[in-house]
């Protein structure tokens, strides 16, 4: 893949998360689903984790994308 468009999907990954977080819910998951924007929450009794936003998109095979969590803002991402 070239780097340029390695380097164009980082800024649009990077741009996506600087959005307000109301844009960003304009992409949540559906209950039981991992596709969309949601949270990732890992559990642990024995250390301090952190939480972190995440976008989950399904990209392979390409009939299986469901275009309605993939987002608009920016624009280049689609």
């Amino acid at each position: 893949m070239p780097d340029e468009v390695i380097a164009n999907l980082k800024r649009d990954i990077v741009d996506f998360f600087s959005q307000p977080l109301d844009a960003k819910k304009e992409y949540t998951q559906l209950p039981n689903s991992l596709e969309g924007y949601g949270q990732s929450f890992v559990f642990s009794e024995d250390q301090k984790l952190d939480w972190a936003d995440m976008l989950y998109l399904q990209v392979h095979p390409s009939d299986s994308r469901d275009l309605r969590f993939w987002p608009t803002s920016p624009a280049s991402f689609r």
